[in-house]
């Protein structure tokens, strides 16, 4: 919205836009009026850091060099492993005050609410437009999300307020029909998310447009999902436990019987 971003956030999702809009058709993201704002631990309580991620909040139009961004399809955030799930906020850079909810299907199936109102003020926060809910690093637990469940994520637009657009991953079930999220493997566990909460074509105005900037900026957030999940989706090839277990097994009988054969031989 109003804030200075990564531009390449902006860049990316106008490369791969194309991609988005040809994915599997699937149904809008579902948001639920039942949902309440779940605990928000500290980052000092969970020892999450989120320095190293705050640099990806500067001036519009500025590359970052050697980032380490490898752009993930937010509809296909898969697990294949079981992981303690959490969501972390980084920076907002919006004049409303949006919400963030989830979803898992599949072995796993829950849903909720993440943050209630995505605001914050003072030092590092780059929007201070109303609002402080929020703490850099303040962080929420999904809990434990089974390998064979699909994440998905909606944000809604200035919801804290009453707004009623509501935009997830799936590009051809918004509103608008754009692309609103954009996803990057950061490091080696997690994934940053960041939202456009402006309907509308770049610019566009009139009818329901809102001059977008399509920043993608207005919320920013770090999900860890494990290391082995992360190495998947970024289309890693990573063992079963079973498959290593099964190794590690024939390796434990092959050095039995050598021995045996070794004793026979004395």
């Amino acid at each position: 919205m109003k804030s200075k971003f990564l531009t390449g956030f902006a860049v990316a999702a106008a490369t791969v836009t194309g991609a988005f809009v040809h994915a599997p058709s699937a149904s809008a993201f579902n948001w639920s009026s039942a949902w309440t704002q779940p605990t928000i631990y500290s980052k000092e309580q969970v020892g999450f850091n989120d320095a190293p991620y705050q640099q990806y909040v500067q001036q519009e139009r500025v590359a970052i060099p050697n980032s380490g961004q490898f752009l993930l399809d937010p509809t296909k955030l898969k697990l294949k492993f079981a992981h303690n799930v959490s969501v972390s906020f980084i920076n907002e850079g919006a004049g409303f005050r949006n919400q963030l909810a989830f979803t898992s299907i599949g072995t796993t199936n829950t849903s909720g609410l993440i943050f209630n109102d995505i605001s914050c003020s003072g030092a590092g926060c780059v929007g201070a437009w109303g609002g402080n809910a929020l703490k850099l690093g303040d962080t929420v637990k999904l809990g434990n999300i089974k390998g064979g469940s699909q994440l998905d994520f909606g944000l809604k637009a200035d919801g804290f307020n009453g707004g009623t657009n509501i935009f997830g991953t799936q590009t051809s079930q918004n509103a608008d029909g754009l692309q609103h999220v954009v996803a990057y493997a950061i490091g080696t566990r997690h994934i940053l998310l960041g939202f456009e909460d402006l309907y509308g074509e770049l610019g566009a105005t009139g009818g329901k447009n809102q001059n977008s900037d399509r920043d993608f900026n207005d919320a920013v957030f770090i999900v860890d999902v494990g290391e082995k999940n992360l190495r998947v989706l970024k289309g890693e090839k990573v063992p079963e436990p079973s498959i290593v277990l099964s190794l590690l097994g024939l390796g434990a009988a092959g050095l039995v019987a050598r021995r045996r054969q070794d004793n026979t031989a004395e």
